[in-house]
């Protein structure tokens, strides 16, 4: 009897003593593990772009946009973007409405542009299209300079913009971008600022 009652004792003492372990009382332990899926983290800080759209050309009516980019991702909030685009301008108002000489050649009515942008992350977020399907996306902000090639002349650009993103894979990103390029032009016979509406969309592979 004695000796039941010190086993007793000995057992209550193990179990409220704070040094005692798992291993110690030969108790199962379960861990609940994170699974990391590693095809969701995206380490690529290039990428390279192509796109199309539309660009209206103040004074020089709309016409078709083409553009590609190369950008640089700084970090998760940051990114630079190198374009190129080109496009070609219609007719005056004044080339309509008169019978008179075309004030630009066709070679002079080609625009190309290229430039330098500094982007912001603005709003990353997600698209559901089904409870069990959705994308990464972003919403950034991009502003820069560059020059615009268009009248036989070379002008000094300033840009600002929106950017949507949509990531397709972890590789892959379609793009919808709205941007004004501001640049001084004198074509019509007064110097003014004038403001180049362009809506373009594309795709953009990050490697």
């Amino acid at each position: 009897m004695e000796i039941g009652i010190q086993r007793i004792f000995l057992a209550l003492a193990v179990l409220s003593s704070p040094a005692v372990s798992a291993d110690a009382l030969s108790l199962p332990v379960e861990t609940e593990r994170r699974q990391l899926d590693h095809q969701l983290i995206d380490t690529e800080d290039f990428e390279i772009g192509i796109g199309g759209g539309i660009l209206s050309i103040e004074d020089f009516e709309s016409s078709t946009w083409f553009s590609g980019h190369i950008g640089y991702h700084l970090s998760e909030s940051f990114y630079l973007k190198a374009r190129y685009g080109q496009s070609e301008g219609g007719d005056t108002s004044f080339e309509e409405l008169v019978n008179a000489a075309p004030l630009l050649t066709d070679e002079q009515r080609e625009l190309r542009y290229y430039g330098l942008s500094l982007g912001y992350n603005l709003l990353p977020g997600e698209v559901f299209l089904s409870p069990t399907w959705a994308f990464n996306s972003v919403l950034s902000l991009e502003a820069g300079a560059g020059n615009t090639d268009f009248g036989g002349d070379e002008r000094l650009t300033a840009h600002a913009g929106v950017n949507y993103r949509l990531y397709l894979t972890d590789w892959l990103a379609w793009d919808l971008q709205m941007t004004d390029y501001v640049f001084r032009s004198n074509l019509t016979g007064k110097s003014k600022i004038t403001h180049n509406f362009n809506f373009a969309t594309g795709l953009a592979i990050y490697f």
